[in-house]
């Protein structure tokens, strides 16, 4: 008999904070206007980063190999965590700033965390829900998990009680050319989206139903409502899932990997994986 656990619990707060920020300081013609936008550097944080993002609290966390740092909306460090010694850090998602998900690809393990990074659970082997080789997983609504499986190439959704509730279709029928997800997030609107580095960004609905394919290619992405940001030839694009409307922005320098934002500031992330954090100023 499986063995079930009624701890296993993911909340989603409502990232309502973020898509007001971006839309007064990223669409809005007032502020991310080529003539008008400046940017300050407030800090460079000593830690070097392979990923950086943030929460609803305007809290900055980042990886390294196998430490999650957590710090504030000053750059100043609150905690770290490290479970995982033998095996990197895979992913990580923040929507619930008081239960924190850290997932192990190497371990095949998640780790739920609370708002000092110390574990309230970690879930064995993600065999035991039937799974052969995850290599993504976000949180889902009510909540629930999505993983997605390299063998069985299908992205599966498990409840808080790890009762299987939903799966998708087998996604090399979706494929135009053979794909690797490497990143999934479910928006606050109800969307899945599947970062394929091969085919784009692969859209479901909430229930892993397909919806349709974006042609972007981009490794770290940042999401707001229906909008997904991401670094590119040196400037910040965005493209909204369900108009699929896109923006060009400049950025603070060249050479970046990631970008995400708090209050009125933008995180970034290097090519020489330093991670700084930049004021925006409008005229």
């Amino acid at each position: 008999m499986k063995r079930k656990n009624n701890n296993f619990q993911f909340s989603i707060f409502s990232t309502q904070w973020i898509g007001i920020l971006l839309y007064w300081h990223i669409l809005s013609s007032d502020c991310f206007c080529q003539n008008t936008l400046k940017y300050e550097l407030l800090t460079e944080l000593e830690q070097k980063a392979d990923f950086i993002t943030v929460d609803r609290l305007s809290n900055i966390y980042i990886y390294n190999n196998n430490i999650l740092y957590k710090y504030n909306g000053n750059g100043e460090l609150l905690y770290s965590y490290s479970a995982f010694s033998k095996g990197k850090i895979s992913g990580l998602d923040v929507s619930n700033p008081l239960k924190i998900v850290v997932f192990s690809k190497d371990f095949m393990q998640i780790a739920v965390l609370d708002q000092k990074l110390a574990p309230l659970q970690t879930i064995g082997s993600l065999s035991d829900l039937n799974l052969y080789l995850p290599t993504c997983s976000c949180v889902s609504y009510d909540n629930g998990l999505w993983i997605y499986d390299e063998i069985l190439n299908q992205l599966f959704r498990y409840d808080a009680n790890r009762n299987l509730s939903n799966k998708s279709q087998i996604l090399s029928q979706i494929w135009e050319k053979k794909g690797m997800p490497i990143y999934m997030k479910e928006t606050e609107s109800g969307f899945l989206v599947v970062n394929d580095k091969e085919n784009g960004l692969l859209v479901f609905d909430r229930f892993g139903t397909y919806l349709k394919t974006i042609p972007v290619f981009a490794d770290r992405l940042f999401f707001s409502e229906n909008t997904v940001f991401y670094a590119e030839n040196n400037e910040l694009k965005s493209i909204n899932i369900k108009t699929l409307q896109q923006g060009n922005y400049p950025l603070p320098e060249e050479d970046i990997l990631q970008v995400c934002f708090e209050n009125k500031k933008i995180i970034v992330l290097t090519k020489n994986s330093s991670v700084k954090i930049y004021k925006i100023i409008s005229e």
